[in-house]
């Protein structure tokens, strides 16, 4: 019974050492696209449901700096704050003296971020181009 429980406490240890290097090998793997962010953004679409959304998309502005601070302008709205991305692409901003809110960026590229929201349980897609 103890040589059971011996090898059954081995192949414990060594199903947590095989697991502990997998998810290793996954998380270095994963590429930091903070940079990608970097620059300045402006809007070309936004849809609610799906479906266009009547707003001006072209009025959002974004600009991500490389100490994570940002701007965002929409309608005469405007914020200021920090931003950081997860490896998971979940873009996490905090404007000065509000919570931090979340968006995950469904696709981002040199040019092309899409950012994938909810508001108010309604889906929401913003498609933003860097400004050259």
């Amino acid at each position: 019974m103890c040589e059971f429980l011996a090898f059954v406490i081995f192949i414990m240890k060594k199903l947590l050492l095989i697991s502990c290097s997998i998810l290793l090998l996954i998380s270095c793997q994963q590429e930091d696209k903070t940079p990608l962010l970097i620059g300045k953004w402006k809007g070309v679409s936004w849809s609610v449901q799906g479906k266009d959304s009547g707003r001006n998309a072209s009025n959002v502005r974004f600009e991500f700096k490389n100490d994570n601070t940002y701007t965002a302008a929409f309608e005469g709205n405007n914020e200021t704050g920090t931003f950081r991305l997860r490896f998971d692409n979940k873009l996490f901003t905090t404007e000065a003296e509000k919570i931090e809110k979340s968006v995950l960026l469904s696709k981002i590229t040199a040019d092309t971020i899409v950012m994938d929201m909810n508001r108010v349980g309604d889906s929401e897609q913003l498609v933003l181009v860097k400004v050259k």
